[in-house]
């Protein structure tokens, strides 16, 4: 896997498929990773399932903010970047959440 500094993804392959960059490198722990482009709604509890796991959770709009306020929230999509030191753990709760299998706690039942 390679990692692309514009479109911040892990590509394989020698250029990166979203953007065409060919100049990649091998991606370092502390790069954040797209893990995932989700509606708004979906994004937000995936964010919450992150940080109920200890995984450090940055976001983007894709639309922006003008089109976000004139469409609302809920047409909004928005990217999920996390460490590369944990995107595999990402990935896979990502694929437990769309499963079906992750459970997301009230706010009272989260363990401190």
């Amino acid at each position: 896997m390679l990692y692309c500094t514009d479109c911040k993804r892990l590509v394989e392959g020698p250029v990166c498929s979203h953007c065409g960059r060919r100049k990649l490198r091998a991606p370092l722990d502390a790069d954040f990773c797209m893990v995932a482009e989700l509606k708004f709604p979906e994004a937000e509890m995936l964010k919450e399932l992150y940080a109920d796991n200890g995984i450090v959770c940055t976001e983007r709009s894709v639309l922006g903010a003008g089109i976000t306020v004139k469409l609302g929230m809920n047409l909004e999509r928005m990217r999920l970047y996390v460490p590369y030191n944990r995107f595999e753990e990402a990935e896979q709760l990502k694929q437990a959440f769309f499963d079906g299998e992750a459970v997301l706690m009230p706010d009272d039942e989260i363990p401190s």
